[in-house]
């Protein structure tokens, strides 16, 4: 913005500030932060924090956003289990019924309980997964609801089916 003043501004633009002020207060403290903003602007410094606090925002968000896609996943759960007539289980248990895991998911289930171990890269090799990614997210979930057991080294991870004995 030009130096100019800013209340001659708002002004130009809408006729009698003190009207406004009247009418909208809000707006016209608001027209005050922008222009100390406005004055900071070319200050690298001011720029810095206020780009770290709009990454700490987004942050924020993201987790707010995934608890409640974990709270929507347990909805869903809960749903289905009332939909078969049985009554949802603690999610620590490998006792759920298959019927309730999707296709991708059963065959996972197969495929560990059939070789005792998995890792992401087999089932991304197995499934035809373009990245490991979507593999390692299935593991996880399924670890999670309890059906896997998760053994870690490193970067190396391994699931392992729940009556598997630990190597």
């Amino acid at each position: 913005m030009p130096n100019h003043d800013s209340t001659k501004q708002l002004e130009d633009l809408f006729g009698d500030v003190e009207l406004i002020k009247k009418i909208s207060p809000k707006f016209s403290e608001l027209s005050l932060d922008l222009q100390e903003i406005d004055r900071q602007c070319k200050n690298p410094m001011f720029m810095a924090v206020l780009l770290f606090k709009l990454a700490e925002e987004r942050e924020k968000t993201n987790k707010m956003l995934e608890e409640i896609h974990d709270k929507f996943d347990q909805i869903m759960f809960k749903m289905k289990t009332a939909e078969i007539g049985q009554t949802p289980l603690p999610q620590n248990r490998i006792d759920m019924p298959s019927s309730i895991l999707s296709e991708q998911d059963q065959m996972i289930m197969h495929m560990v309980q059939t070789n005792g171990k998995a890792t992401a890269e087999e089932i991304k090799a197995e499934l035809g997964y373009k990245g490991r990614n979507a593999a390692s997210q299935r593991l996880n979930r399924l670890f999670k609801e309890g059906h896997l057991r998760k053994l870690q080294s490193g970067r190396k991870v391994l699931y392992l089916a729940r009556n598997t004995p630990i190597p």
